[in-house]
């Protein structure tokens, strides 16, 4: 019985790599972007990745900057762009709810100037609407020219 208690002590004292210590399998010449605990974000290509640090040539720099692991709140890696198509209709919807809400608002305050003394309902609906579709349209066209890259969170 002593026997099994000094096994189960030692075992517990053995140094054991905490889950929220590894980083994950990341290949050297990645684009991924890091947070840190100082609240900084760094994105650029992997140069050299240990257990405890991971070189980084962040973008727009030639010098690569070394950070130990231990200081990083969030890892994402890059997939490559996003498809033409699907970076378009990602950012016609952001466009559409950022132009129909102050659409809606606007128009509702004005329902007496919109087609002859309309009621307040009618006309946020018609600033909704209309602001929605221009909203859209200018984040469909905003997508589809800045594409952005798809990102998968690591850690």
């Amino acid at each position: 019985m002593r026997a099994n208690l000094i096994l189960i002590v030692i075992a517990c004292l053995l140094p054991v790599q905490l889950s929220a210590q590894a980083i994950a399998a990341i290949d050297v010449g990645a684009r991924i972007r890091v947070w840190t605990s100082d609240m900084r974000k760094v994105t650029g290509r992997v140069d050299a990745l240990t257990s405890d640090t991971l070189v980084l040539e962040p973008d727009g720099k030639t010098a690569a900057v070394s950070m130990p692991v231990v200081t990083f709140i969030r890892i994402d890696i890059s997939r490559g762009l996003l498809s033409r198509k699907h970076s378009a209709w990602r950012h016609a919807k952001w466009g559409a709810v950022i132009g129909a809400v102050p659409g809606a608002i606007s128009l509702g305050l004005q329902h007496e100037q919109v087609g002859g003394g309309s009621s307040v309902a009618k006309a946020s609906a018609l600033g909704a609407w209309s602001g929605g579709l221009f909203g859209g349209l200018i984040g469909a066209v905003v997508g589809a020219v800045d594409q952005g890259e798809n990102w998968e969170r690591v850690r």
